[in-house]
């Protein structure tokens, strides 16, 4: 079925060179030049996604974002704009209103690369044998509250006093934040929620709520539980140490979390199938060689990454995370539209699991992740004796 797609631009010439871009493309092109006139045609056309600018009169596209969501959950949001606008889009991705961002001016292959890319993003997360399972799962985690009411803080601009008080009602999560802090800033001990969120930032704070609920839900096997905790912890702080040190970059405030997401399929999994899951622990543990992901899908029929990135789609995290959930055992995989990020978080992980002495539960190496991120592994792994442990 041909896709849909509604253009809002305040200007008319990028509105007529949008609309001849699409010409001969399979894709059913709508165009708007305010945001009242869209949501008139989001409510009597059948709209698949909207592609807005974020800086208009009147209702500006963070307004319109907004409204759409609310009132057309699920039509796919993406920001448009030039780059004076970054803090505003950077906002509308925090507040989950945008999945991704495109810049003025575009290069017309690579907006028609990224919206083909979307939409196959969503058909990978619509696959038979994937939504098969998800209808069948006894517990597949909701938004946690503790989360819903951060997010609608940080909209409504709370203070920090305000938004570490709501934080310290829940005191697993307050630990957990603590030991992060503690153990990122070695030369920072602190006990205090307020001091944390100052050096984490609210972002990553925020998503780290979202994955310690996540991991804190199941006692099942608080062995496992622990280790993939572990896991996604050191593998955002490589993360970070990646675009700090290596890249010499700063890393994008909506990215923070990539690490600590990206093995959220993993604990569902874990939830669900418990036994069979506990049993594919193992016999990669007896088998090195095995790929997990390929173990996953022999015995599940879907693997942790689909199980996570459809997760996190649900739950409207930032487009960038959910690829790195679904595809970071495949970096150099076509599909992928921020390439840096995913290669980051490939290698963050796979050497996560060598520092904990569990390379049986890494991916295997994808050497295209360094040459993407033109990284020598050398190097790389000379620069990473500084990171302390």
């Amino acid at each position: 079925m041909e896709k849909s797609i509604l253009f809002v631009d305040d200007e008319e010439q990028i509105l007529r060179s949008l609309n001849r871009l699409f010409l001969d493309k399979d894709y059913q092109v709508f165009l708007a030049n305010n945001g009242k006139d869209a949501l008139k045609i989001l409510d009597t056309e059948n709209i698949d996604l909207i592609i807005s600018d974020i800086k208009m009169p009147t209702m500006n596209g963070y307004e319109l974002l907004q409204k759409v969501k609310e009132q057309h959950p699920k039509v796919l949001r993406v920001a448009f704009s030039g780059y004076t606008d970054n803090n505003k889009i950077v906002q509308a991705l925090e507040n989950n209103l945008a999945k991704l961002y495109l810049f003025k001016p575009w290069s017309n292959d690579t907006l028609l690369s990224i919206i083909d890319k979307i939409f196959g993003f969503e058909d990978i997360l619509r696959n038979k044998n994937l939504l098969n399972l998800i209808h069948n799962l006894d517990d597949l985690p909701t938004l946690p509250f503790l989360y819903q009411d951060l997010c609608t803080l940080i909209e409504k601009d709370a203070g920090i006093d305000e938004i570490s008080k709501k934080i310290e009602e829940d005191q697993a999560i307050s630990s957990r934040i603590l030991r992060v802090v503690n153990s990122a800033f070695s030369s920072s001990k602190t006990g205090s929620v307020k001091d944390a969120i100052m050096y984490l930032g609210l972002s990553n704070v925020k998503h780290m709520v979202l994955s310690n609920s996540v991991f804190l839900s199941t006692q099942l096997n608080p062995f496992l539980t622990d280790l993939l905790w572990k896991h996604v912890n050191l593998t955002n702080r490589m993360v970070i140490f990646i675009y700090k040190k290596i890249l010499q970059k700063k890393v994008p405030k909506t990215y923070e979390s990539a690490g600590l997401l990206h093995d959220i399929g993993k604990v569902v999994l874990l939830n669900n199938f418990h036994e069979k899951y506990v049993k594919i622990f193992k016999r990669t543990i007896l088998e090195p060689k095995l790929n997990i992901a390929d173990l996953e899908k022999e015995v599940l029929g879907v693997n942790h990454q689909e199980i996570g990135a459809y997760l996190l789609d649900w739950w409207e995290i930032p487009h960038p995370i959910i690829e790195s959930a679904l595809f970071h055992h495949n970096p150099t995989d076509p599909r992928i539209i921020n390439k840096e990020l995913v290669s980051i978080v490939h290698i963050a992980g796979t050497y996560s699991w060598k520092f904990l002495d569990h390379t049986q539960f890494s991916n295997n190496q994808n050497e295209g992740a360094f040459n993407l991120l033109n990284i020598p592994k050398e190097d790389f792994e000379k620069a990473l004796l500084e990171l302390k442990l």
